[in-house]
């Protein structure tokens, strides 16, 4: 049977249309499933030997002042998963486009994997910063408390120094030094917490893996209130390639979490002449934490 010209045209629009549409539908479906795919993929080399120098104990010799350098953001010190909070760039006069979502949490979504009642206390974390009315509801890193690990190791920069059996991470903030032991000695009872927990690492190549336990419930892993518990155990492994550290962190903790998660920083190796490190003036009880606490009823703001 012959078609009209009419009726042809009409049959070429709808099989352009059915094409459309299952474009449409194969990018809808196979878009997210890549997108998924590149947020989890691993952004660190491969583990491989060492063939720089080496210390007089066996150690590849990394030693030297690093600088962070963050993938895809500024600002996940505020909050891993977000980055810095809108309102908080508008009234520090920061320019948004400065401060892309981060891409530091590598799971599919880019969310930590909380339970359902810790994704709660993490939103209420968040809310109290914005509102706080007791000093617990800042960070302590806000209080000039220690900041704890990961989240101290996330956020800045180390200066690596090595002696035989330890590898010394020193950072400017507080002048923490954080030590590792590679010489074997038992680890702490499970009953000691610390601020920055009891760490032992051993070398694989280019790469130091180190497991951090005893780590207190105080530090959180930024700003806004992503916490852990008292459970945590950390698993880091630092790749060294080239002028580059590597740093991916899994968090153990079923307390507080549906399964383990990573996260994945970069730093490269300061060169040429470098400044001396500045001693940092923040110490627990610095008074202008009287201002960020607001007052309850009927209790007017203490004065500095």
């Amino acid at each position: 049977m012959l078609l009209s010209r009419g009726s042809g045209r009409k049959e070429g629009v709808n099989v352009i249309r059915a094409t459309r549409y299952v474009v449409a539908v194969a990018i809808a479906v196979v878009l997210p499933a890549v997108l998924r795919a590149q947020a989890v993929a691993p952004l660190t080399p491969p583990t491989t030997p060492w063939t720089g120098s080496r210390t007089p104990d066996g150690q590849p010799d990394v030693a030297g002042s690093y600088a962070k350098d963050w993938i895809g953001a500024r600002g996940p010190n505020f909050d891993l998963e977000e980055g810095q909070d809108p309102e908080e760039m508008r009234a520090t006069g920061r320019n948004r486009e400065n401060f892309p979502k981060p891409q530091i949490v590598r799971t599919p979504d880019g969310r930590i994997p909380y339970q359902p009642w810790a994704r709660e206390l993490r939103t209420a974390n968040r809310k109290n910063f914005f509102n706080a009315t007791e000093l617990w509801h800042l960070d302590s890193n806000a209080r000039c408390l220690p900041m704890g690990f990961p989240r101290e190791s996330l956020d800045q920069g180390p200066e690596i120094i090595q002696t035989p059996g330890f590898v010394f991470f020193q950072y400017p903030y507080n002048s923490v030094v954080r030590t590792i032991y590679l010489d074997g000695r038992a680890p702490l009872n499970d009953r000691v917490k610390l601020w920055y927990g009891d760490s032992h690492g051993r070398w694989d190549g280019n790469t130091l893996i180190v497991e951090g336990r005893n780590l207190n419930e105080h530090g959180w892993y930024d700003t806004y209130g992503n916490f852990h518990s008292a459970d945590l155990r950390i698993e880091e492994r630092f790749t060294f390639v080239g002028n580059k550290i590597y740093y991916d962190v899994t968090s153990h903790d079923p307390k507080v979490f549906t399964q383990p998660w990573t996260a994945h920083v970069e730093f490269t190796k300061r060169v040429g002449t470098i400044d001396e490190p500045w001693e940092t003036a923040c110490f627990e009880g610095e008074r202008s934490v009287q201002n960020m606490v607001a007052p309850k009823a009927n209790q007017p703001r203490a004065r500095p």
